[in-house]
């Protein structure tokens, strides 16, 4: 285990201070894009790794099938996503982003490029490639496995 610059119980405060933070960016995103967090999270998943089985959108996202189901549906519903049966299985469903998801997922991310490079402005380059480090870096400082 890493000997940490801090006690617990100032990790603990920064630690829910980001988390204050990170909430608050996200419910802004979702109340500028109208989607829910896992629906944004679905369309930049899938503008990454596409198509993939409705079971790997599951486990991906650790929800059961017929929740992903749903989700998927919802998505489809504002024809943000394609749905397709697989080949001679028609048991197997693949799901992609249709153009219109596409246009959703540029118009989130360039958002958030756009509050991040703002917020940073203020920042020296050292600070700035704190963050950006820091941000490479989250899943595995992060890993619960």
């Amino acid at each position: 285990m890493a000997d940490l610059p801090v006690r617990k119980d100032e990790l603990d405060e920064i630690l829910f201070n980001a988390l204050e933070a990170i909430f608050n960016f996200e419910r802004s995103k979702i109340e500028r894009f109208e989607l829910s967090y896992d629906e944004i999270y679905l369309l930049q998943f899938l503008r990454r790794k596409s198509p993939l089985r409705m079971s790997e959108i599951a486990s991906r996202m650790k929800i059961p099938v017929s929740t992903a189901t749903r989700l998927v549906g919802r998505l489809e519903k504002m024809r943000l996503l394609n749905r397709e049966k697989g080949g001679d299985d028609r048991r197997v469903v693949f799901v992609s982003l249709h153009k219109n998801g596409e246009h959703a997922v540029r118009a989130v991310e360039k958002h958030t490029f756009e509050i991040i490079s703002k917020n940073l402005e203020g920042f020296g380059a050292r600070d700035v490639e704190s963050f950006v480090s820091t941000a490479k870096s989250l899943s595995a400082i992060l890993k619960t496995q």
